[in-house]
């Protein structure tokens, strides 16, 4: 999944901005936008007086049992407080940098309407940026054109290449958000993401793999590799810098604990980033 919703409110808890797309925070729309702004400084106040600062905070449902529910990360960027709800394999730090994206390039313009206690009315094309940076619209687009060709690629490795070998194939975003999943169910994948313990993500090149065993699966290898492949943005990140060609993709491979793993990362490198290279 990528981003799952936003809240964007004045410092002084005047709501602007509130949007979610994912049934995990279907609640959090019914409720009244002034109450949760009211909340959300509420909770914000409390930190202060203790001179702590809130980064994110960790939701459970009420309804049904969830491990590892929901991460809403807090970001205080000039006049505004901005919740943004992720799944909690998502990379915060990256997350952070798409607030600052959003505000620099949009919310920076009414600082000064927010601060006088006023409300701007976004534009239909300010709404769209904000979803489409959220949503990793451009990477999404780029590997939506390719999915039958990684298709076709990811069938060759694990049917013909590693039979029995290799379980499921993914590619997530810089802020690992999932953009293709194949061979395994995507919220099995999921759930190996969320036992990934990694906060952040890899240099070009660079390949972790973890251990994963949990009641219920088979023991697995996750394997995660940063190929060297990027999606290129007119407009890139102020904080990534542009000689770096772009914004990271990561592949992921779910495997057998006792394979070899290096010639499928191989074979997995090379299909794939000529697929998306092209």
């Amino acid at each position: 999944m990528a981003i799952l919703g936003i809240a964007i409110q004045s410092n002084t808890g005047i709501p602007l901005y509130l949007q979610t797309w994912s049934e995990k925070l279907t609640g959090f729309t019914e409720g009244n936008p002034i109450l949760i702004s009211g909340f959300l400084s509420a909770v914000s106040s409390f930190a202060n007086n203790f001179k702590q600062k809130i980064s994110y905070i960790r939701l459970f449902p009420s309804e049904h049992d969830d491990p590892f529910g929901v991460n809403a990360v807090y970001s205080f960027i000039g006049a505004y407080m901005i919740l943004c709800f992720v799944d909690p394999y998502q990379f915060r730090e990256m997350v952070n940098f798409k607030l600052d994206w959003i505000y620099s390039k949009v919310l920076s313009r009414y600082e000064d309407m927010i601060r006088v206690g006023k409300v701007p009315q976004l534009s239909d094309e300010e709404l769209q940026f904000i979803q489409d940076i959220l949503q990793d619209t451009v990477c999404w687009n780029k590997v939506d054109k390719k999915k039958n060709k990684l298709r076709i690629a990811c069938n060759e490795i694990i049917k013909a290449e590693f039979p029995g070998e290799v379980y499921g194939i993914n590619i997530t975003s810089f802020d690992n958000s999932m953009l293709f999943s194949y061979g395994v169910d995507r919220e099995e994948v999921e759930i190996y993401l969320n036992n990934m313990a990694r906060g952040h993500g890899l240099e070009d090149g660079e390949m972790l793999h973890n251990y994963v065993t949990l009641p219920g699966l088979e023991p697995r290898l996750l394997v995660m590799k940063n190929p060297g492949i990027r999606t290129k943005i007119s407009d890139i990140l102020r904080d990534v810098k542009a000689d770096q060609g772009g914004l990271p993709f990561y592949y992921y491979l779910i495997t057998d604990v006792n394979c070899a793993i290096e010639p499928i990362v191989e074979s997995l490198t090379s299909k794939f980033n000529a697929i998306l290279g092209e």
